[in-house]
C-alpha cells in the first residue's frame, strides 16, 4: 500500500511535470525558460529554501548540490500544501506539506528543475515559484535510467519475499527473478545511496541492475511491518 501510494504520487507529477514545463516563463519566440545547464555558474545555496502556503508562495536559491541522501530542501508551508517538481526528461517528483516547516532531502536527480505550488484548500491555479539546478560536484549520485534498446521498458510491480531488512540484494535477486533479474545480474543501491526511506514525502529505496555494464532497471523498494514491495522499470527481458 505504501509504495502503491508513492506511486500515485509520482506518476501524478509526471503529468503535473509535463504541464509546469510548458506553463513556466517564456522568451520572444514562446519558448520556455527553464535552463539547460545544470547550474555550473550560479551560486550554490547550503539548502533551497521554499515557502509554499495561503499567504504567500517563493523560492530562494539558483542552485543546490547534491549530498549522498539527497537535495537539501527547507520548506515553510500549510498543512496540505504540495509541491510538485519537473525536469525535462526526468519523472516528476511530488511531495505535500504535513508540518509547519521542516528540512528534507528529497530525491532529485542533478540537473534544472522548475518548482509549483499549491496551497491547502486553495481555489485558485496553482503557483510557479521559479526554476533551480541541483548540482552534483561530488559525483554522490548513480544514475538509474536503463539503458535499453528503442523497443521499449516494462513496469511492474512485485511483492518481494521475507528477509530484506537482513539481506536486501539477496531478498531482491530472489523476489525478481520472475520480471528477468538474472543471478548473474548485479544490484547495487543507487540515485542517492545514503538515502533513508520515509513516506512523507515519498522516498523509495533505489537500486539499479546493471548486465554487462550496462543498466538494464531501476528498482524502487517500499513497505512497511515486514511487508515489502519493489517497482521495477526496466528492459524488456532478453
Amino acid at each position: 500500500m505504501v509504495l502503491l501510494v508513492a506511486l500515485v504520487f509520482v506518476v501524478t507529477a509526471g503529468f503535473v511535470g509535463v504541464v509546469l514545463l510548458a506553463t513556466l516563463g517564456r522568451d520572444g519566440q514562446g519558448r520556455t525558460t527553464v535552463p539547460t545547464d545544470p547550474g555550473s555558474d550560479l551560486l550554490a545555496v547550503p539548502a533551497l529554501e521554499i515557502a509554499c502556503g495561503a499567504d504567500g508562495s517563493s523560492i530562494r536559491g539558483d542552485a543546490v548540490d547534491a549530498t549522498p541522501d539527497g537535495v537539501p530542501v527547507q520548506v515553510v508551508g500549510d498543512d496540505g500544501a504540495v509541491l510538485s517538481f519537473a525536469s525535462p526528461g526526468i519523472p516528476g517528483y511530488r511531495m505535500r506539506v504535513f508540518e509547519p516547516s521542516g528540512a528534507y532531502a528529497l530525491p532529485l536527480a542533478p540537473g534544472p528543475w522548475a518548482v509549483e505550488c499549491a496551497a491547502s484548500g486553495s481555489t485558485a491555479d496553482a503557483a510557479v515559484l521559479g526554476v533551480f539546478a541541483v548540482r552534483d560536484p561530488d559525483q554522490v549520485y548513480l544514475r538509474t535510467r536503463p539503458e535499453c534498446p528503442a523497443d521499449g521498458c516494462c513496469d511492474d510491480i512485485v511483492d518481494l519475499p521475507a528477509g530484506f531488512t537482513r539481506d536486501d540484494v539477496g531478498t531482491l535477486h530472489e523476489g525478481l527473478a520472475d520480471v528477468g533479474v538474472r543471478a548473474s545480474d548485479t544490484i547495487e543501491r543507487a540515485a542517492f545511496p545514503a538515502s533513508s526511506l520515509s513516506t512523507r514525502p515519498p522516498n523509495p529505496l533505489v537500486y539499479r541492475v546493471v548486465r554487462d555494464l550496462q543498466i538494464v532497471a531501476r528498482v524502487e523498494v517500499a513497505g512497511e511491518r515486514g511487508a515489502w514491495s519493489a517497482r521495477v522499470y526496466g528492459c524488456p527481458a532478453a
